[in-house]
């Protein structure tokens, strides 16, 4: 296999949105971003100069270790040329000349909202192979030829550069990068790009969908209810096109391994993707070049009905999807106990909250022992609130924090879920 040449303007894409990323989940600062995506196109790089964005030395820090091991700088020698940039075009300089200079293949990066942050290199060949193959999958059936992708998700993680930067360069057709608030007019045959997220916010929008347009869903689970919506023809006045996408494809995999399998419908089996194969032990085994087969981290539990197809039975870890970002509930309340206001803490997602986030239920010190006067205790949920904000990322925040005596408890005495008080913020 081959791997990919990347120019700078390709780049450009990648560094804007791994900057953004990462300067987005410092506390404090998403608010001084404004969006990822400009409806400008003129609209300047990303800049972090000491006129724009006020980041510390650790901060700065933080931002050019993730945009040299990105690119694997490091390789070359090349890695202190990321921490003297300060904007996005910058940076993709900076990859440019260090994979001219050597630097080989490319390294994703979980967020650190689900335990440690992990990060998983990846040889170029195998991601250039593995969009191809994809290919193959999105010319089966009926539904025309792919004449542009529409990317909604960022571009440095996995999913959003195999669909949203090799996918269109094994097409051979333009990419237009996008978001929510500033969504093109589609066009017959687009593909999009999307995270469940934003599948869910499209799902219950009014837009309507020009024929033969196809979308991409991936990172976590997609809910039956959004895959329906957006996939089963609705009312429409007779002779109009019915305001659904011809297909919907769920794509199931991780940061470690890439893209494994894919299905069509809003639930039933997954399909191996091409190169992909039932491993020995059970898993799911990629299929090299020279014959041989090679293990893939797959944890989840896995029910297989044939050689090629198999049921998702139970995901590995507890993560919840919060505006594209896989969160840790149990990782976020750890964080909360760490304060010496909080004695316990639970969290969940907020399914009730749109678009959804986290729920904190907090038992305080204060709260389980001799307490403190009312005006007190405000004080310190207060203080709690605040501090959450000013340490947490904000995928990782809460729509609101109910307080108790102790954590909630069904009859059987087992940890359950809570209905937050609506004068609870």
């Amino acid at each position: 296999m081959q791997s990919f040449a990347l120019s700078e303007a390709t780049l450009l894409r990648v560094s804007r949105d791994l900057a953004y990323s990462e300067i987005a989940s410092m506390p404090g600062l998403k608010a001084q971003l404004g969006p990822r995506i400009s409806a400008n196109p003129e609209a300047p790089a990303l800049s972090w100069a000491a006129d724009t964005l006020e980041l510390d030395s650790l901060a700065r820090m933080q931002l050019a270790t993730a945009g040299a091991v990105w690119c694997n700088a490091y390789d070359a020698g090349f890695e202190d040329l990321f921490l003297a940039k300060r904007t996005a075009a910058d940076w993709a300089t900076a990859m440019r000349r260090a994979r001219e200079a050597g630097a080989a293949h490319l390294t994703f990066s979980t967020s650190g909202s689900t335990g440690a942050r992990k990060h998983i290199r990846h040889r170029e060949d195998l991601l250039a192979g593995e969009a191809r193959a994809w290919v193959q999958v999105l010319e089966q059936g009926p539904f025309g030829k792919v004449r542009r992708v529409v990317v909604l998700c960022p571009t440095h993680h996995i999913y959003g550069f195999i669909w949203g930067v090799l996918m269109p360069m094994a097409l051979g057709v333009p990419v237009i990068d996008a978001d929510l608030g500033c969504l093109p007019e589609l066009e017959p045959h687009d593909l999009v790009i999307a995270v469940p997220d934003q599948w869910a916010w499209l799902a219950a929008s009014t837009r309507r969908w020009p024929a033969g347009v196809q979308g991409i869903s991936s990172t976590a689970p997609l809910p039956a209810a959004v895959h329906d919506a957006m996939t089963l023809a609705r009312a429409a006045p007779q002779g109009e096109q019915p305001p659904a996408l011809a297909r919907l494809l769920q794509i199931y995999g991780s940061s470690e391994t890439a893209g494994l399998a894919w299905r069509s419908t809003s639930s039933g089996a997954y399909t191996l993707a091409p190169e992909r194969e039932r491993s020995a032990s059970g898993g799911i085994g990629l299929q090299l070049g020279s014959g041989a087969v090679q293990e893939l981290a797959v944890q989840d539990e896995l029910q297989w009905r044939d050689a090629h197809s198999f049921m998702l039975l139970r995901r590995s870890d507890e993560s919840v999807q919060v505006g594209g970002h896989n969160v840790s509930p149990s990782w976020v309340a750890a964080q909360l106990q760490s304060h010496s206001a909080v004695k316990l803490a639970t969290v969940r997602l907020d399914t009730g909250a749109a678009p959804a986030k986290l729920k904190a239920f907090v038992v305080l010190h204060a709260l389980s022992g001799a307490g403190l006067d009312g005006t007190a205790l405000a004080a310190q949920q207060a203080q709690l609130e605040q501090w959450a904000r000013d340490t947490l990322p904000w995928y990782a925040n809460f729509s609101c924090v109910t307080y108790g005596a102790q954590l909630p408890l069904n009859a059987m005495g087992k940890a359950c879920d809570w209905q937050p008080l609506s004068d609870q913020h």
